[in-house]
């Protein structure tokens, strides 16, 4: 007899196992401690940010959208410059949904 698979069970299994490892607390890694290190020099002057800067950018505004600090990620976003913006697909997506979230507030 084979046994077939149940995609719901499967759906379910898989959500499960997601919502424990959203549970637990996240450790950051050397090279991520480097670049929030780099985000944190950036954060009081955005215009300099360059290409060499965007995974220290996404790092620093992934750890602020999942502390919920939405209207200081939009105002940083403001001050990056608009062509490092359009390079990249992940800080646009960070800054446009920080502007929606707070819109929403």
């Amino acid at each position: 007899m084979t046994k077939t698979l149940d995609a719901a069970t499967a759906i379910r299994k898989a959500s499960a196992l997601r919502a424990l490892c959203r549970r637990l607390p996240h450790i950051s890694t050397p090279a991520e401690l480097a670049r929030l290190q780099r985000f944190g020099e950036l954060e009081t002057s955005p215009e300099t940010a360059t290409i060499g800067d965007v995974e220290a950018l996404i790092s620093g505004w992934r750890r602020w959208w999942y502390q919920g600090e939405t209207e200081r990620l939009s105002a940083m976003a403001a001050g990056v410059p608009a062509s490092l913006m359009d390079s990249d697909r992940r800080l646009a997506l960070y800054a446009c949904a920080a502007v929606a979230r707070e819109a929403r507030r």
